[in-house]
């Protein structure tokens, strides 16, 4: 069950990475932001976030301020790319990954390392735009975050 916070912040679930790197996406996140199982998607760090990352609804891309980005980056576009190899752009990083129809996606322990992630690390999903949600592991958002209890917790 998502919580919303003091000063409305809406809060998904924590969850975390396993060892082999797979990590679970709340499931009420992908239906708010109309994700599908067994389809790519996108990951976004921030200009400004040190340790975690954004979960794109690619089908709004085209309209927004990201789209300019993502045509300057076929590679991830068409997947070309092999899943879950990080690509740098202006200050951030990208990559697709498939989002297994059980809701976990997996991620070499490389990009976890890019994105300033390891395995065992515990991260928060929460709202962010109309574009995306934002999954992170640090901030003033997280201390919010561990002094509610009734957030959803994945393994």
């Amino acid at each position: 069950m998502a919580v919303t916070a003091k000063g409305g912040k809406y809060f998904y679930a924590w969850s975390t990475i396993l060892p082999d790197g797979s990590f679970c996406l709340p499931d009420q996140a992908l239906q708010e932001y109309n994700i599908t199982l067994n389809s790519k998607i996108i990951l976004m760090t921030g200009r400004n976030t040190a340790k975690g990352f954004s979960v794109v609804c690619k089908e709004l891309i085209p309209n927004s301020p990201l789209a300019a980005i993502f045509g300057s980056l076929p590679e991830l576009q068409n997947h070309s790319l092999p899943e879950g190899q990080a690509v740098t752009f202006k200050e951030r990083m990208f990559c697709w990954v498939l989002l297994r129809k059980d809701r976990y996606i997996k991620l070499p322990l490389q990009t976890w390392q890019q994105f300033g992630l390891h395995p065992g690390d515990k991260l928060l999903s929460m709202r962010a735009t109309h574009l995306a949600f934002n999954i992170l592991s640090e901030g003033p958002y997280i201390e919010l975050a561990k002094q509610m209890q009734d957030i959803l917790e994945y393994k």
